[in-house]
């Protein structure tokens, strides 16, 4: 909850910075956004969550990218305009900070924010995206890099998967061995300073990873 509270105020933050770039008063601002000038005030004080189609609109009105409004990195201003017929279809889906056990059933707690990718990488309606923890799987995927997971359960030999073990979420590559008239399935670091994991009864495949967005800094 305290996270929550942080991220709202750093958010409303932002809002009122981008604004005043604009020499925009708050009434001005609530008005363009179709909004009560009392919400604009709490959601600039972070006392007031605000839902993805309107930070979407706020980011529009005040001409600054949705990814620095949200989170404070990159560009603050948008790119210039391209034209509709150029623009690439996107989907936003949810960033989750865990894999809940319910799954697909995302909670508050476990979303960390929305990200736009290409429709054609985002084809399942429950695709959604995580971030990179650590080194196990360096070179191929580095910490903080975001991965676009597609549902599956019966991913193919080699495929890169997130799964659920003992509870945690684990991204590794997936590995089908033969064992009698048995597949045994090994979960494989890229990176060879940590071991193998011989997937048992309790463990179970979340999904698949179909696309890596890279962080360069």
């Amino acid at each position: 909850m305290q996270r929550e509270q942080t991220s709202d105020k750093l958010v409303g933050q932002r809002i009122r910075a981008a604004r005043r770039a604009h020499e925009l008063n708050q009434e001005e601002l609530s008005a363009r956004l179709g909004v009560h000038r009392n919400s604009l005030v709490r959601y600039e004080r972070g006392e007031r969550g605000i839902d993805v189609e309107l930070l979407v609109k706020i980011a529009s009105e005040l001409k600054v990218t949705l990814h620095w409004l949200v989170t404070g990195e990159g560009e603050m201003t948008q790119p210039p305009d391209v034209p509709e017929a150029d623009r690439l279809p996107v989907r936003w889906i949810p960033v989750l900070g865990q894999v809940p056990a319910g799954f697909p059933q995302y909670t508050n707690e476990v979303v960390l924010g929305h990200l736009p990718v290409p429709e054609a990488t985002a084809k399942h309606p429950q695709t959604f995206a995580l971030i990179v923890h650590g080194d196990s799987m360096e070179p191929r995927l580095s910490d903080g890099d975001r991965v676009i997971i597609c549902p599956d359960t019966t991913p193919a030999n080699r495929a890169i998967v997130v799964a659920l073990i003992d509870g945690e979420t684990t991204i590794k590559e997936l590995k089908i061995t033969r064992q009698g008239r048995k597949n045994i399935h090994i979960l494989t670091p890229a990176n060879s300073e940590y071991p193998p994991h011989v997937m048992g009864e309790p463990d179970r495949i979340i999904g698949r990873v179909v696309a890596v967005q890279k962080m360069l800094e």
